[in-house]
């Protein structure tokens, strides 16, 4: 397994790969996510070199993307939001996304970043090092509160990187995601 960076005559391929791994959950038809990946590319918040795919013998099985993210419109060039994360369905399971995570946190703690903020499964994404947001000051916006406090959920990147970030996380920056969750 490799973890390379998308090129772009890859992109709409990448967008029916998350298309396709979403829609196949009890949570979403795939359509918010695959227009979050879209948005994300089209704004100031993306960055290309955390576009990611994780490629085995010479296929896309994994893909993310960790771009900009204000905290109560500050603080966006040292935090980070972790979204969307798809792994292949028959690869599901597999050790995927922790690889995935643990090389796009590597290359994130490089670049010099504070923090991710992710929502999602509290159970899977503890084992990276989050912890629930509000640990760090860090809330939901009341325009988009998540299921519960659990699953919007932060981690540092470096000793203290959080320790002078605190806000709202607002996702209406995001037209993919009024529907309030990720």
């Amino acid at each position: 397994m490799e973890v390379r960076v998308v090129k772009k005559e890859e992109y709409s391929f990448i967008d029916d790969f998350v298309y396709e791994m979403f829609r196949h959950t009890n949570y979403s038809n795939g359509v918010a996510e695959k227009a979050l990946v879209r948005e994300i590319r089209e704004k100031h918040f993306y960055i290309p070199e955390l576009d990611l795919v994780v490629e085995e013998e010479g296929g896309i099985i994994g893909h993310f993307i960790l771009s900009k993210f204000p905290i109560s419109n500050k603080f966006e060039n040292e935090i980070l939001m972790l979204s969307p994360v798809s792994v292949a369905i028959n690869k599901q399971r597999q050790g995927i996304g922790k690889y995935m995570l643990q090389e796009g946190i590597k290359l994130a703690t490089k670049m010099g970043y504070k923090g991710i903020i992710v929502e999602g499964d509290y159970q899977y994404y503890q084992h990276f090092g989050f912890r629930t947001s509000t640990e760090f000051s860090i809330y939901a916006s009341m325009k988009n509160l998540p299921p519960s406090v659990e699953n919007l959920m932060a981690m540092e990147l470096c000793e203290n990187g959080m320790a002078n970030i605190s806000g709202e996380v607002d996702y209406s920056i995001y037209n993919s995601l009024l529907h309030g969750q990720l």
